[in-house]
């Protein structure tokens, strides 16, 4: 009986088995921290990226050169972050001559921060939009 007591007293290697059961769960929490934010992150960058493009294409006066300036832009602001390569984005501008609508796609399939093994993001693809009036109100 006295063996046994003493086996049950002894705590060696308990905080061992605490981590063994406690650290699966915490990685598990720290990808999906890092994959969430990430997509969040990305997901922020295309919306300014519609806006910056939406904001430049009001400088422009004929629809082709707003085109030009509002996919340069939109472009632009995405090249400068996350590491977002220009052919996995898709800019499209509609302009009717009064409502110029920016429409900002980007295909993250191949992205490492979204392609995490144990949280994987909700969508690759996000797709963003941002609207200026160009006459009257």
């Amino acid at each position: 009986m006295r063996p046994l007591r003493r086996v049950a007293a002894d705590r060696r290697g308990a905080a061992l088995i605490e981590l063994a059961l406690a650290l699966p769960v915490l990685m598990v929490f720290l990808f999906g921290i890092i994959s969430g934010g990430s997509w969040l992150a990305m997901s922020h960058v295309v919306q300014e990226s519609a806006n910056e493009g939406a904001r430049a294409a009001l400088a422009g006066i004929t629809p082709a050169e707003r085109v030009t300036l509002g996919t340069g832009a939109a472009l632009q602001t995405l090249s400068r972050s996350y590491g977002i390569r220009s052919t996995d984005v898709s800019v499209r501008i509609d302009d009717d001559g009064r409502l110029l609508t920016v429409r900002v796609a980007y295909d993250g399939s191949a992205n490492p921060l979204l392609k995490l093994p144990i949280m994987p993001a909700a969508t690759t693809m996000i797709q963003r939009q941002a609207s200026v009036v160009l006459a009257g109100f």
